[in-house]
């Protein structure tokens, strides 16, 4: 081989020397780089836990309180018992029998999760035992730690449980505070040492929430929706009770029972077509606007009205000839109804049909309120049939919220729980309209169909609403929805109410379902409020 074969050999070799040199050097700076640099806080975290315990420190829960400061809802405290495999310093059948002598039955009931921490690869293990500060003091073993949990639990058992764990949804924040915690230093074996430098974060307790829920009202609504849905064999029923001046919700239910698991609540989740419990509104629309006076009678109410292929005819097919407003409503005359609505005209409808929150949430503190808006089109039968509350669907308690205006001198004040929430109102009727209305629904009360339903003691300004329910267009001839509204006394009410039976099988009609609950329910609840 030739002296300049050996150079060349000699120049590669040292060539590869130095790029291997330099791609290892690469590598190894690229490799600090990933660990210090891109997982530098991750491998500081996982050293600072090897150093130091990290402590919650959970805060006291604030509490529903009923209208009487009674707590709705309530807190327990327990602990929760983990094993750290490497930690333990004998075995853990020792263990197990050590604190088996301090809560008996706990390997029964642990079976499965020792069970599971037997096997090589596991090293942490939580128990379901639940332990007490008083059991927690006696317990001092190497790899055994406790966490401080909190569960909820309600004195009232299930009264009102499917709204107050909606409340308890909507005032999370509030209701939760924040946690605290405290970091200290550990040794080897898990063990605090006291002289070095430890960190504390205080907790914030959470806030107590007073509410307007009153429980023996509510005790009341929820048994007699119950008795009612046997009664009258309906799909189901649902009611609301509110003070009309302040938009205070002092009950509201709905039989059977929303799942614990659901925060929708069907008083304000579900859209019904109201039916004749809305006449009343719409004649306050037209005497507000002027469009008819006190003195209207009905042209021509001896007859079904037609519009093209369409017929409006009166729940009953009785018609009622020169019939005037306070029969109207004690009627609940549809023939007449289309033609104050006529009078009145669509685009004031509209307009009032905004002006009471119809076509918007109530915004009251609950999850899960659902809303519709009013049709771009309407034809003339689309009116003529709003007039008596089909055509168009609102939720509960939109329904009740809007007629309290007529129990408050004609204005619209906002629903809530919270009695620390601010007065949220706005004018949409005159006190002198509201005062015709007013004095019309005492006349149909005292006259009407459910006059003998109406205790001798109490006064009543309300309305009776019965609508078929829509399928596939169509509207079915024996499912409705049997509703009663109104309030208690007429002047300055006490509570207005809605009662809502869902496909009621007994009777179809408000008049004879809904209406006798809410007069039964009204009897028992005056003397309370």
């Amino acid at each position: 081989m030739s002296k300049n074969s050996l150079y060349f050999m000699s120049n590669n070799r040292i060539s590869i020397l130095k790029t291997t040199i330099i791609f290892s050097f690469v590598i190894v700076v690229l490799r600090l780089f990933y660990w210090q640099i891109y997982l530098g806080q991750t491998v500081r975290n996982r050293s600072l836990n090897q150093i130091y315990q990290q402590t919650k420190i959970l805060p006291n829960l604030g509490h529903l309180l009923a209208s009487d400061s009674f707590p709705l809802s309530l807190d327990s405290r327990f602990y929760l018992l983990s094993l750290y495999k490497p930690n333990l310093d004998r075995k853990l059948e020792d263990v197990l029998l050590y604190l088996e002598k301090i809560k008996p039955g706990l390997k029964l009931e642990s079976e499965k999760q020792i069970g599971f921490f037997l096997k090589p690869n596991i090293k942490w293990v939580t128990l379901p035992t639940k332990f007490y500060s008083q059991d927690v003091k006696k317990i001092d073993l190497a790899g055994v730690s406790f966490e401080e949990v909190s569960s909820r639990y309600y004195p009232e058992g299930n009264l009102a449980k499917d709204v107050l764990l909606n409340l308890e949804s909507f005032y999370k924040r509030t209701l939760s505070g924040k946690v605290g915690f405290s970091v200290a230093p550990v040794d080897a074996t898990g063990q605090l040492i006291l002289s070095r430098k430890n960190w504390h974060k205080s907790e914030v307790d959470g806030t107590d929430i007073p509410l307007s829920l009153n429980r023996q009202v509510q005790s009341i609504l929820a048994s007699s929706l119950e008795l009612g849905l046997k009664r009258f064999q309906a799909e189901n029923a649902t009611g609301i009770i509110i003070n009309p001046q302040s938009g205070e919700i002092i009950a509201i239910s709905s039989v059977p029972q929303n799942s614990t698991q659901s925060s929708s609540l069907r008083p304000i989740s579900y859209l019904f077509e109201p039916g004749s419990i809305f006449k009343p509104l719409v004649l306050s629309m037209a005497l507000n606007e002027n469009s008819i006076g006190l003195d209207f009678v009905c042209p021509v109410c001896g007859k079904p009205r037609t519009y093209g292929q369409y017929t409006i005819n009166n729940w009953n097919e009785k018609t009622h000839p020169n019939s005037n407003l306070p029969d109207v409503i004690k009627n609940s005359d549809n023939i007449a109804m289309s033609y104050i609505i006529e009078k009145l005209g669509l685009t004031s409808f509209q307009r009032y049909f905004h002006l009471l929150g119809l076509n918007q949430k109530t915004n009251v503190d609950l999850l899960g309120e659902s809303t519709s808006s009013l049709k771009k089109y309407w034809s003339d039968i689309d009116l003529a049939t709003a007039s008596f509350g089909q055509g168009f669907a609102v939720n509960e308690l939109q329904m009740l919220r809007a007629f309290n205006t007529l129990g408050n001198g004609g204005k619209l004040v906002s629903p809530h729980f919270n009695l620390n929430n601010p007065l949220s109102e706005s004018t949409v009727f005159a006190p002198d309209t509201v005062d015709k209305v007013v004095n019309i629904l005492k006349y149909a009360v005292e006259t009407g169909a459910v006059s003998s339903l109406k205790p001798k003691n109490i006064e009543v300004c309300a309305k009776s609403g019965t609508a078929q329910i829509a399928k596939s267009g169509q509207y079915a001839d024996t499912d409705t929805i049997a509703s009663y509204v109104g309030f208690s006394p007429c002047q300055n009410p006490k509570f207005s109410m809605i009662i809502i039976f869902n496909k009621p099988q007994l009777s179809t009609w408000g008049s004879s379902t809904a209406a006798p609950v809410w007069f039964e329910i009204a009897s028992k609840i005056t003397p309370l409020l």
